[in-house]
């Protein structure tokens, strides 16, 4: 598929991108002017990289957020023109199957012999009127039935308030000549003095030695009701989506709105790309075309299905009610699976968060050069444009956490509503499959033979032969049946279509839907089996459909015809048909889909481990759905985040309606994968080690008379804090060179400057057994009174607060034996924010030592 690049007109139209955008430009001018009084001030604060950094990430979150703000719409616009196309080329299938097999009825064969040889009598014709009128009642697809002799001449219709103009004649002349199966065109009739498209399928119909041409019986299909139900179903009432069908010269044959799109206009169509911009009446589309992928073999009339939607309404929706009632803490999860999301995506935060933390180190340092060197009065001023300055690394911060959390969710949002759209199409293409199977009960029970022959007093060998043969010529034609049964009144098997079940003839049927198919009280009425295992499918589950066979006189019912769904192909092609694809089209690697019934029984599964008729548990919510409910959530099954899509099934037509009493819910399930568990888990943990700076930039400002200032930063969990005076900076870690005789506390040895110092390892002192040290940092310390000179491996950077002597609680009892400055204590900043100050003697002295802080004393946990 050919993929457009964005452009600005396309862009303009991102509502909630171009809020993100106007923020960061908002901040942008905020880092200007910072950085112009920075450099007036001299605080010495760098922030040219820092701005720089911050800029190169928002700009590709923004674009990132684009690109799915863009695939979220098209991949709705694709679904819904896939659906379009497909559904109805499904259908067409059906049609495909109908005509050949109608046009060898016997009722039709005897009326055209008779009208040819001029010897048709009154009850012949009310008996073809009863034959069209009744198979019009089972296949309410088709809107007339129209039989031509074979000179070409109307000799009866259906609809008699339909009138056939001339194109309808050349159709019998191509289904005379024509070795096809069937002949498919798509014509205008005028009913009731209005002019409207119909789809009409011709069959010639011969004699049954198959020697001369009788005439030829054209069904004419629903084209437009059925594409309203398709529409219907397709796009809700509020959706500003357009969907239209085009046929080979890409005219538009049927719109949604055809105020919008009207019939007859022709419409750009572009099946090769993902997504293309078109202009029609002045305003300009996102539209999607879809080819058929055919059915069965059969790719339909050559036409396409579109959708498109307005730009100026394309990208008003919002994830945000798609995830609204996801358990947070699951989303906060899935959002963080390398499987949906690539390593450079899941990075940014990271990337954020240690841009915004080497602008704290700068602050952090700025403050310390402050504190140490600056009159009181330019100190507050640098101190408070330091902090504006942290401040606003924050926010911008902030603004691309919120944009990539947004990214995320668009992602996740369009996952989990591909699982429900496909749920969707797949209850809608087992409904319409099973409408066809209610059909073809009916119709069959009405075969003239079967009535005349069940209707003897008695059946011979010779008359369940010919059942026997009918019913295979009507197996090859119908391919879904794995049998056909034929049986009498009593239950007795009298014909199977199908070979391997040629045991069951002379037995008696004692299924319990054999006893309500008695009861039937119309030609309307049928039964249906519940889902179960049974030997009239080789101890498998299925379903069963039946209906009463009448004798001629419609007085008495004579038996029954069973038709046994061949359901486990049936039910698997028809997942499989719904499997969510990615962009290259391909089935998404790990998804799998379910079919269950109201009693949560598995159907159908194409996933192995779920096997048909077990007990489906894992998501007992589904049990409260009603009929054309959806629901969608995020499930954990064998070790894997999915997103899930659930729609129970609403029926097609008049099956399972209001004026059909058969209801059998079944629910369709779609699973795709958004990660496994553990790696999700172990990422998260990795990612909750790492402690980046931190610094509140609006606490600990004023000074107060006795004050002093401490450097605070943290060493895993532990929050501990230096006098400034003893600090000289924080720097980056660069080469460690361990010494093999060194304390225990002792790291090693690193350069700074000119010199080379010792460092601490503060983590290993305090007892701190696991820690990251993906971000750690140095922070040099001089003591010069004591001529001490070292640096401490720190996690993260913090606040540099004033304190008060009444804050201050020395701890004299940890270090026995020192005279009178102990060199730790526990300043109570807030509540429950305790903070322990240590001086660089006490912290040399204790990197000397054997045992750790904590083991001495459970001082700083």
């Amino acid at each position: 598929m050919y993929k457009q690049p964005l452009t600005d007109d396309l862009t303009s139209h991102f509502k909630q991108v171009n809020d993100f955008r106007s923020r960061i430009y908002q901040l942008q001018h905020a880092w200007d002017s910072l950085a112009l009084m920075a450099q007036l001030s001299g605080t010495g604060s760098e922030m040219e990289h820092t701005r720089s950094a911050f800029n190169t990430i928002s700009n590709d979150v923004l674009q990132h957020l684009s690109q799915e703000t863009l695939r979220k719409t098209a991949a709705q616009l694709s679904s819904k023109a896939f659906e379009i196309i497909n559904l109805l080329v499904r259908n067409l299938f059906e049609r495909t199957a109908d005509i050949g097999f109608f046009a060898t009825d016997d009722d039709v064969r005897d009326y055209l012999s008779h009208y040819m040889q001029g010897t048709m009598t009154d009850e012949e014709h009310d008996a073809i009127c009863f034959r069209f009128e009744e198979y019009q009642k089972k296949y309410t697809v088709y809107e007339n039935i129209v039989l031509f002799d074979s000179q070409g001449q109307l000799i009866h219709q259906l609809d008699a308030s339909q009138t056939i103009l001339d194109h309808f004649h050349p159709i019998v002349a191509l289904a005379q000549q024509s070795s096809e199966p069937y002949i498919e065109r798509f014509y205008e009739t005028v009913i009731n003095g209005s002019t409207y498209k119909s789809l009409v399928y011709a069959h010639e119909v011969r004699s049954k030695d198959d020697k001369r041409s009788l005439g030829v019986l054209c069904l004419s299909f629903k084209f437009v009701n059925e594409l309203d139900t398709i529409f219907h179903n397709l796009i809700p009432e509020h959706d500003w989506t357009i969907g239209i069908l085009l046929d080979e010269e890409r005219n538009v044959i049927a719109s949604s709105d055809v105020y919008q799109i009207p019939l007859g206009a022709k419409i750009c169509a572009e099946p090769d790309q993902d997504w293309f911009i078109s202009r029609f009446s002045g305003r300009e589309y996102l539209c999607v075309t879809k080819h058929s992928e055919g059915y069965q073999g059969y790719l339909g009339p050559g036409w396409l299905g579109q959708a498109m939607i307005p730009l100026e309404y394309a990208f008003r929706h919002s994830m945000h009610e798609m995830v609204a009632h996801i358990d947070g803490e699951t989303l906060r999860k899935v959002m963080r699976s390398p499987l949906i999301f690539s390593d450079s995506l899941l990075n940014i935060p990271k990337q954020a968060a240690s841009i915004q933390s080497k602008l704290n180190q700068s602050v952090w340092n700025g403050n310390i050069w402050q504190s140490n060197y600056v009159d009181t009065q330019q100190k507050n001023f640098s101190k408070t444009l330091l902090c504006e300055i942290s401040n606003t690394g924050h926010k911008t911060q902030q603004i691309i956490e919120q944009m990539v959390s947004e990214l995320y969710q668009t992602v996740v949002s369009v996952m989990l509503e591909n699982s429900s759209f496909c749920a969707q199409m797949a209850v809608d293409i087992m409904d319409r499959n099973l409408y066809e199977r209610a059909n073809d009960v009916r119709w069959w029970a009405l075969t003239h033979s079967f009535r005349e022959l069940l209707g003897q007093s008695q059946v011979t060998k010779d008359d369940q032969r010919k059942i026997s043969d009918t019913l295979r010529y009507i197996n090859s034609l119908y391919t879904v049946y794995d049998n056909l049964i034929v049986f009498d009144r009593q239950g007795e098997v009298m014909a199977v279509s199908n070979r391997h079940y040629e045991h069951l003839l002379g037995t008696q049927l004692q299924d319990e839907w054999v006893g309500r198919t008695r009861s039937c009280l119309s030609t309307q009425d049928y039964v249906v089996s519940a889902f179960e295992k049974t030997s009239l499918y080789n101890d498998q589950f299925t379903y069963i459909y039946a209906a009463p066979i009448r004798h001629l006189d419609n007085n008495s019912i004579v038996g029954g015809i069973a038709i046994v769904f061949d359901s486990t192909p049936q039910f698997q092609a028809m997942l499989k048909d719904v499997v969510p694809r990615d962009s290259d089209d391909a089935p998404v690697a790990g998804s799998f889909t379910v079919f269950v019934n109201d009693q949560l029984s598995v159907i159908s599964s194409t996933y192995q481990e779920i096997m048909v008729g077990d007990n489906f548990e894992l998501m007992p919510a589904i049990d409260k759905l009603k009929e054309g409910e959806q629901l969608f959530d995020i499930a954990i099954y064998h070790n894997t985040y999915y997103a899930v899509g659930a729609h129970a099934s609403y029926g097609y037509r008049e099956y399972k309606g209001a004026k059909d009493n058969y209801r059998n819910k079944v629910i369709a399930l779609i699973f795709t994968p958004l990660g496994k568990v553990d790696e999700i888990n172990q990422r998260i943990r990795a990612e909750s080690q790492v402690i980046h700076n931190k610094f509140n930039p609006n606490l600990f400002l004023q000074s107060g008379k006795e004050s002093q200032e401490y450097a605070t930063f943290y060493v895993a969990d532990t929050w501990m804090g230096i006098e400034t005076s003893f600090v000289r900076e924080a720097i980056d870690e660069g080469q460690l060179r361990t010494l093999p005789e060194a304390a225990p506390f002792i790291a090693g040895m690193h350069a700074y400057g000119d010199e080379v110092i010792p460092i601490i390892d503060l983590a290993r002192m305090l007892g701190h057994p696991h820690y990251s040290t993906e971000y750690r940092q140095i922070i040099v310390i001089e003591d010069k009174t004591s001529s001490l000179k070292f640096g401490v491996f720190v996690s993260a950077l913090g606040e540099i607060p004033y304190l008060s002597p009444n804050q201050i609680q020395p701890l004299t009892s940890l270090f026995k034996g020192v005279s009178h400055n102990p060199g730790i204590a526990i300043a109570n900043i807030a509540q429950n924010s305790m903070l322990t100050l240590v001086s660089p003697q006490s912290l040399w002295d204790k990197a000397l030592t054997v045992r750790s802080l904590r083991q001495e004393e459970q001082v700083f946990v």
